[in-house]
């Protein structure tokens, strides 16, 4: 019986640190003070259902995202293994760009060779 029990506990420890995983998209921009950012949480499953998708929010003055983070923990990885999953939780994250504009008489400075 003791054998089983350190067999559990193992398999929940590794379950629970794969569990803590994050996906960054970044963008070649920059993140300024003034950037707008959003989080919401995304409910789905492991056979394609979604539950409710994130909102669908623009950048002001059609800036593009900086970057994108997915984020599960511990807690969403245990909801799913019950669930077998058929309810799968994760954190979804953004930021716009927050690259100042340019001014329309302002001309792009280009370094000559």
């Amino acid at each position: 019986m003791k054998k089983i029990i350190w067999a559990v506990l193992i398999c929940c420890m590794i379950v629970s640190i794969s569990g803590c995983a994050t996906m960054t998209i970044e963008g070649d921009c920059q993140k300024t003070p003034k950037s707008k950012t959003g989080k919401h949480t995304v409910h789905g499953s492991f056979y394609g259902i979604v539950w409710s998708a994130p909102p669908i929010k623009k950048c002001e003055e059609g800036r593009g995202l900086y970057r994108v983070r997915y984020h599960t923990n511990a807690v969403y990885v245990l909801v799913s293994v019950i669930s077998m999953g058929l309810y799968v939780p994760q954190t979804a994250e953004w930021w716009c760009d927050g690259t100042p504009r340019q001014e329309d008489n302002e001309e792009l400075y280009t370094p000559t060779p």
